[in-house]
């Protein structure tokens, strides 16, 4: 039975403090980045990867994983199928897109956050809610005509 490597702590790829990596990049398993990289970052869906960026790290691109947890700075769009913890420091520029979040005081998101959730319960929902509109709409404007009788003295 293979661990869960999100769980256990290990790292597969380090990329150290000083370390500059210009170009896009994908990575299975668990990828630390402490250094800078300019270019596009996916993590494999299937093997749940997980991107930790340290507090020097800084990667200018947009980013596509499982799993992410950020002290350090992201200049693009932040996309996450599973969850996304923000720790004090981090700082994103660009929209973050997330199931789960978990956000620290003196994290900053500079852009959109959208939920992303399954989009057959998204579109249940919003038939429920345009379905209960119509019928409020037809109680309102089914009114009864009363006669009333006049007084008798």
């Amino acid at each position: 039975m293979r661990k869960n490597k999100r769980k256990s702590g290990n790292v597969d790829t380090l990329i150290a403090d000083g370390t500059c990596i210009n170009g896009d990049m994908s990575f299975s398993g668990a990828l630390f980045v402490d250094g800078e990289i300019s270019g596009e970052v996916k993590g494999d869906t299937e093997k749940q990867s997980v991107l930790s960026i340290g507090v020097h790290g800084k990667i200018k691109g947009n980013i596509s994983t499982p799993y992410a947890i950020i002290f350090g700075q992201v200049d693009g769009d932040v996309y996450v199928t599973e969850k996304i913890d923000l720790k004090p420091g981090a700082k994103i520029n660009g929209d973050l897109y997330y199931k789960v979040i978990e956000m620290n005081a003196g994290a900053e998101v500079n852009g959109k956050m959208v939920v992303v959730g399954d989009p057959k319960a998204l579109e249940h929902k919003a038939e429920e809610a345009q379905s209960d509109n119509a019928a409020a709409k037809e109680d309102s404007s089914h009114h009864e005509s009363v006669e009333a009788e006049p007084a008798k003295a």
